[in-house]
């Protein structure tokens, strides 16, 4: 990817971060700050902030403000390139955890691009349920080390009214969950986003992962959608750019319980 290729994305990222909403959030603007909180209002998320250096205290102090009064958990997602270049460090200091950093990667989809996920033959199902997630729910609970209650219930409520924005896959090996991922689809983005790649311990060094990765890269091709993207950690860059992923910028969240 040439450099004139990766500003091309990063203008088409950054203008589907201020125009594309999914169906479970409702979207407020706040002087520039475009923010997404959950249909049950317990959490909320900062997708697009840009500011000056000057004034990012003050836009920073007016977001706790706003998520104390509405006590909600609060997650600032900050790209490698946005501004203020301090934006990170200025919300550490206000008192947000930084999470890990992690690549922002997008695959071009071809015939040859394709080819170099092979054929997969295992068994992997696309949950289409508020009963189907109970093994996603396994999975991401194992992996994560953490309770899922809200994330499956964000999940379902997806599912069961708006199925045309997302797709739950689940890879089994003999009968018993062990990977799964997501992919999202907006009518007006040009990005299929791919989230929640996990694969229990037990399970890995299988192939499951790029497996799961390839099924869900193959439905964006069926509805017309030839460009990918992840947010990767360190475990799966690697592999993703095995197979053809490119790195464009980073993310990394920052969040705020205080």
């Amino acid at each position: 990817m040439d450099i004139n290729q990766q500003s091309e994305i990063l203008q088409l990222l950054d203008s589907e971060r201020q125009m594309i909403t999914y169906p479970d959030v409702t979207r407020f603007s706040d002087g520039g700050v475009i923010r997404d909180v959950s249909a049950d209002g317990k959490s909320c998320e900062i997708v697009y902030s840009p500011c000056s250096e000057s004034e990012v205290d003050r836009v920073i102090a007016r977001q706790i403000e706003a998520a104390r009064g509405a006590e909600y958990a609060l997650e600032w997602k900050v790209y490698g390139h946005d501004q203020p270049r301090c934006l990170g460090e200025r919300l550490q200091a206000a008192g947000f955890e930084a999470g890990e950093r992690e690549e922002f990667m997008v695959f071009f989809v071809d015939h040859a691009s394709l080819d170099g996920f092979g054929v997969s033959d295992g068994d992997i199902r696309r949950v289409t349920d508020r009963e189907g997630l109970r093994d996603y729910r396994i999975i991401r609970e194992e992996v994560s080390g953490r309770d899922c209650t809200r994330e499956v219930a964000r999940h379902a409520f997806q599912l069961e009214y708006h199925p045309e924005s997302m797709s739950v896959y689940v890879a089994y090996v003999d009968g018993e969950p062990a990977a799964t991922g997501r992919v999202y689809f907006h009518a007006d983005s040009q990005f299929a986003g791919l989230y929640g790649g996990s694969t229990r311990e037990r399970f890995r060094k299988r192939g499951l992962f790029t497996q799961v990765v390839a099924v869900r890269i193959r439905e964006a091709v069926a509805r017309g959608i030839v460009t990918t993207c992840v947010d990767a950690l360190p475990t799966s860059e690697p592999i993703l750019r095995k197979r053809g992923f490119e790195s464009v910028t980073y993310t990394q969240p920052f969040t705020f319980s205080g």
